[in-house]
């Protein structure tokens, strides 16, 4: 280890980091030979984002589950109460995209709307071209890449290019920075598969059977099944990571209260999301684009008023989605997959093809550059940091992890 570190200062760091990427650090400790070196939880805990669908970092917002750095949620994205209420999606749209632009005019900042041509930032864009006066459209400016245009290009021709008031750039040129947040509102689709639905991707196997309407407690052994490695995927993790991660789940959920609302497997899939990725995919479009080293930390205000301008991070969503999980999903789940969101954007753009046939798709990260160093995570400030000088830290607390439970 470098003798300029001052290990307990980079503990404290690590153990305050906003976002860890386990993808980046588990690919260097395999290169290096060093996988080995680690616990049997610590092996589990670092393959969790290749058995969760878009995971990047994974911390329970609800329950008692811990990683190895003892790094908690922050407290900007915490869940809220969930309680049932009676508000449609349309209403709360339409609500918060006034709500935002309200803000924007007051604090004299620009909005930028991240467009993957996705549904979940669809549905953002739509919003504000339907409640925003078109005088007022010059306050947008779209960030979009060509798959984006590819994505949906119907839309793209009809509402953005041809808008004269909006203004288009490249998502590539975002670098999210003490300036960039001083003078802009920035909005992207994450966390929708935490609000609109969950991925119907992940449950293939048992929405082929109709049995993703089923309880999840008839069919925890299958789930756990799903998950555990072949000799075709992940053949050098040791065996019981399906049991293991399963574990985990539920127990979070049951120490929620709300296992018997969050009862199918298809819910039991929402949760994952709801409660383990929704916080690292709510700061999406910091991680991905703050990939320099020697970027100037991100000021505790502007990381608190970022928090405030999620376009889905709000306590009604969030109630909204866990009232409506038993229509998030129903027996045809290709046909109810975000209808509510695509009934909403369809009501606008008329597009029956996107409306009928857009699914989930994998959509190309917003990164401005490759980096010039490996960057394995971000501390509270969201700084990067890298894998070389602290990697022998990392290697002594996956060692020493377990998963420990009361």
């Amino acid at each position: 280890m470098n003798n300029n570190i001052d290990i307990k200062k980079e503990l404290v760091r690590i153990k305050e980091n906003s976002l860890m990427k386990l993808n980046t650090l588990e690919n260097h400790i395999r290169r290096d030979g060093e996988w080995d070196q680690l616990s049997v939880d610590a092996q589990r805990y670092l393959r969790i984002p290749h058995i969760l669908v878009g995971a990047v970092d994974i911390r329970a917002r609800i329950g008692t589950f811990h990683n190895p750095w003892f790094a908690k949620p922050s407290l900007l994205f915490q869940p809220p109460r969930l309680e049932f209420i009676k508000d449609s999606l349309d209403d709360l749209v339409n609500q918060r995209t006034v709500e935002l632009f309200k803000l924007a005019k007051d604090t004299k900042k620009h909005i930028i709307i991240m467009w993957s041509g996705g549904i979940d930032s669809t549905l953002i864009l739509t919003s504000f071209l339907k409640n925003i006066p078109t005088a007022d459209h010059e306050m947008i400016t779209v960030a979009l890449t060509l798959h984006s245009i590819a994505d949906n290009p119907t839309f793209y021709f009809n509402f953005i290019s041809n808008n004269k008031k909006i203004r288009v750039i490249s998502a590539t040129e975002l670098e999210v920075t003490n300036d960039f947040l001083n003078k802009n509102i920035i909005l992207h689709g994450d966390p929708g598969d935490g609000i609109l639905g969950p991925s119907t991707g992940m449950y293939t196997k048992f929405s082929s059977s109709n049995q993703h309407l089923e309880p999840w407690k008839k069919h925890l052994k299958a789930i756990e099944e799903e998950l555990e490695p072949t000799m075709q995927k992940f053949s050098f993790v040791q065996p019981g990571i399906g049991k293991w991660f399963t574990n985990i789940v539920v127990r979070t959920l049951e120490e929620s209260g709300y296992a018997d609302h969050v009862s199918t497997v298809a819910d039991w899939y929402w949760w994952t999301y709801f409660n383990f990725k929704y916080s690292s995919m709510c700061t999406y479009p910091i991680y991905h684009t703050r990939l320099k080293k020697d970027l100037e930390p991100l000021s505790i205000e502007n990381i608190e008023f970022y928090s405030k301008t999620v376009f889905y991070h709000t306590a009604k969503f969030q109630c909204w989605s866990y009232s409506n999980l038993k229509e998030l999903v129903r027996d045809n789940v290709f046909k109810s997959y975000k209808l509510k969101a695509r009934e909403y954007i369809y009501d606008f753009d008329k597009n029956f093809v996107y409306f009928s046939k857009k699914r989930k798709t994998s959509t190309t990260p917003p990164t401005i550059k490759k980096q010039k160093i490996p960057v394995v995570g971000y501390d509270k400030h969201f700084q990067p940091f890298g894998t070389n000088q602290l990697k022998p830290i990392f290697l002594m607390l996956l060692k020493h992890y377990k998963e420990e439970h009361p």
